[in-house]
């Protein structure tokens, strides 16, 4: 179980290492299967000076023999930096295991009934999907917001599982995956909309996935 003591990043690593993905099959089934995001060395852990650029990063990680490099935040660091890692990722035929696409903790979101709000997330997730094509990336990170604690839960989860599956499918077509990660509620996020296998699985029992190419990531 991920614990409410781990960071922003450190939330994010934990739940790709630790979990296993849930696919989806046409008859709405679902079962756990072996593939997850692929591993990959984080690229803060490969510094050496507080100067060195991704180049410099990347080609550590190259030499030590990675071929997947890890750098969830990527997204929220600076342009340059991202072209930059970008580029050295097509030098060096490296992949990047995955991005934060929409990693909501404090704010209702896939649980809102607002319009704006629910059109805001696949704007977030559309430009997520832009940035990870660019930097060799196939696995979007979706942490769905806090519950909606004015309704009922069906409703909320029903809300939670339409949004999840337009982003889904905007995945498929750009043939990446959705990664969703369950936080455990404890003491700092106690309004998460998702925070255990048994939910997820709940919320994925109504969602519509078509054939989209989804992985789960669900923290045991």
């Amino acid at each position: 179980m991920i614990h409410d003591t781990l960071d922003r990043r450190g939330f994010l690593q934990a739940g790709l290492v630790a979990g296993v993905a849930v696919g989806w099959q046409p008859d709405r089934a679902a079962h756990v299967a072996a593939g997850r995001p692929p591993a990959g060395i984080d690229l803060e852990e490969l510094r050496q000076d507080t100067d060195e650029r991704p180049a410099d990063l990347v080609g550590y990680a190259v030499e030590s023999g990675w071929q997947v490099v890890g750098d969830e935040t990527i997204l929220s660091r600076p342009v340059q930096w991202q072209q930059e890692l970008a580029e050295a990722l097509r030098q060096h035929r490296v992949e990047l295991a995955a991005v934060e696409a929409v990693v909501d903790l404090g704010r209702i979101t896939f649980a809102s009934q607002l319009p704006a709000v629910r059109r805001g997330v696949l704007r977030r997730l559309d430009a997520a999907i832009d940035s990870a094509r660019a930097l060799r990336c196939r696995h979007l990170l979706i942490v769905p917001g806090r519950a909606a604690g004015d309704v009922l839960l069906e409703v909320a989860r029903s809300r939670v599982a339409a949004l999840l599956s337009e982003c889904s499918r905007r995945a498929a077509r750009a043939g990446m995956r959705i990664v969703v990660v369950p936080i455990d509620r404890g003491g700092d996020h106690p309004e998460l909309a998702i925070a255990t296998r048994q939910e997820l699985v709940e919320v994925l029992s109504e969602c519509e996935f078509e054939k989209a190419r989804t992985s789960w990531a669900v923290v045991q």
